[in-house]
C-alpha cells in the first residue's frame, strides 16, 4: 500500500526512480530517458510542480563527423545496421531533501539540487544548484541563497527532515517560522535530547 509516510521505488528504463517520505507532486513527474540506465532520486518532503520534466537523454559523442544515430534510425532508408555508436551517459539526478520545484521546470542529466533548494516554474537547470539556493531562468542561474549562511548551516545540520514522524509533528508549526540561529539552536537542543543521527539516517532512541 503507497502511503505517504513510505518511500517509493520504481524502475526508469534500465534505472531506477527513489522518492523520499512525504514528497509530493510526483504523480505528474515526466521522466524521459532513452535506456541508458540512469538513476534519479528525489529526498524527502519535496514539493513537485505540475509538468515536471527530469530528462535522462545520452548525450552525442561530440568525436564523431555527424551526431546522427547512423544503425538505429531508418536503417531500410539508410543502411548502416552494423553501425553502433556509444552514447555518453548524461548522469543520475540527484533532488535533496525539501526542495521546492516550481510548474513546468526541467531538470537536465547529471544535476545535483541541494537540500531546501528552490527552482523556478519553467526553470531549465543544467548545472548543480546548491541547498537552500534560489535559481530560476532559461537556462536557470542562481538568483539568491534563501537565507545568510549561518542559517543555512544551522538547517543542514537540523536535516528536520530525517527526524522521527512524531517529532516532526510536534515541530510542524516552528518549521513553518522564519528561521533564526538561535530558533535552530533550539531546536536542535530538543532533537539532540531524543535522537542520535548516523551517516545511513536518523535512528529514534526513547527519551
Amino acid at each position: 500500500m503507497v502511503t505517504p509516510e513510505n518511500p517509493k521505488t520504481a524502475p526508469i528504463g534500465h534505472g531506477q526512480l527513489d522518492i523520499g517520505r512525504f514528497t509530493h507532486g510526483y504523480e505528474e513527474l515526466d521522466i524521459q530517458e532513452q535506456g541508458v540506465g540512469a538513476n534519479v532520486s528525489i529526498g524527502a518532503f519535496c514539493s513537485i510542480g505540475r509538468g515536471m520534466r527530469i530528462l535522462l537523454d545520452a548525450s552525442p559523442m561530440l568525436d564523431r563527423i555527424t551526431a546522427f544515430p547512423f544503425g538505429e534510425v531508418f536503417i531500410e532508408e539508410l543502411g548502416g545496421a552494423g553501425v553502433h555508436v556509444p552514447r555518453q551517459n548524461g548522469g543520475d539526478v540527484v533532488i535533496g531533501n525539501d526542495v521546492w520545484i516550481g510548474a513546468n521546470a526541467t531538470v537536465l542529466a547529471g544535476v545535483t539540487i541541494g537540500n531546501g533548494a528552490v527552482i523556478g516554474p519553467n526553470a531549465t537547470v543544467a548545472s548543480d544548484v546548491g541547498a537552500y539556493e534560489v535559481w530560476a531562468g532559461n537556462p536557470a542561474q542562481r538568483v539568491r541563497k534563501r537565507f545568510d549562511d549561518a542559517v543555512c548551516e544551522k538547517l543542514q545540520e537540523l536535516r528536520w527532515w530525517d527526524l522521527p514522524l512524531p517529532l516532526i509533528r510536534e515541530m510542524a508549526p516552528l518549521l513553518s517560522a522564519q528561521p533564526t540561529v538561535e530558533l535552530l539552536e533550539g531546536l536542535q537542543g530538543i532533537v539532540a535530547d531524543l535522537v542520535t543521527f548516523t551517516d545511513q539516517g536518523a535512528d529514534e532512541n526513547a527519551a
